[in-house]
């Protein structure tokens, strides 16, 4: 059996499992029905929701926002990060400075962002491009830092100016990290949007559908909600996966 196919196999059979954990706890008699409902009556919530397009205009909602935060900050931390780790003495100035914000929880900088922007959408996208540019930055700088210095003066020698050493030595060597920084931070995306809905409210969101399912008590549309917010993660990781072994098809390479 090819290795690709084993392992979606061996991916599929890990959920398969955790589908069976699930509705044995459900069906084990000291489980709380009410708080635990089971597989089926989950999926069936689902299936609902997708069906009647009750969720569609809000996952697009959650998704159109998080993707315009996750992108800003990919473009500004990404040219950042290449200007700062092209300077050794501007690397270690303010390395501790970014590290230092990228540690900041951004659940603790809800108060300024409402005060700053108010509860509409801009606020959510800041929030979220706040959440990634500083990761991004780290991973783009630390890239061009651990450039091999031996490429750069080979590519010196056979003729190359500083723009196509930039170009095609330095850039190319950051890159790797510099997708690891942005696949990261698409993670941080996802989770920051959907906090953000539950706390800020929101007319559409996937964040804000969970609150009105939580407070009506709608348990399995509860559920079924947070898988949808797990399968979009998910499948955003996935595509970050094939998106790197298309742009740095070397990494990896023996």
């Amino acid at each position: 059996m090819p290795d690709n196919s084993k392992r979606i196999l061996l991916s599929i059979g890990g959920f398969v499992l955790l589908l069976i954990i699930w509705d044995i706890a459900y069906a084990l008699p000291f489980t709380n029905k009410i708080l635990l409902p089971s597989p089926i009556a989950t999926f069936s919530a689902l299936y609902n929701l997708i069906a009647n397009k009750g969720a569609i205009i809000d996952i697009a909602q959650t998704i159109g926002r998080m993707l315009l935060g996750f992108s800003l900050a990919c473009v500004l931390g990404v040219l950042l990060g290449l200007i700062i780790g092209s300077a050794k003495n501007l690397y270690h100035f303010s390395n501790g400075v970014i590290d230092f914000f990228r540690s900041v929880p951004i659940v603790t900088l809800y108060p300024v962002f409402i005060m700053l922007f108010g509860i509409k959408s801009i606020s959510k996208i800041a929030m979220v491009f706040v959440a990634c540019i500083f990761v991004i930055i780290l991973n783009t700088a630390y890239g061009v830092m651990q450039t091999n210095p031996l490429r750069q003066k080979t590519a010196k020698i056979f003729g190359a100016n500083k723009t196509q050493v930039f170009k095609w030595i330095t850039f190319y060597s950051a890159l790797p990290q510099t997708l690891i920084g942005m696949r990261t931070a698409i993670s941080f995306a996802m989770i920051v949007e959907i906090v953000c809905e539950m706390f800020m409210g929101s007319k559409y969101g996937i964040g804000q559908k969970i609150m009105d399912a939580f407070a009506a008590y709608r348990i399995p549309e509860l559920y079924a909600l947070i898988i949808i917010a797990g399968v979009i993660g998910f499948l955003f990781n996935w595509v970050f996966k094939m998106i790197e072994k298309k742009v740095i098809p070397w990494v990896g390479m023996t």
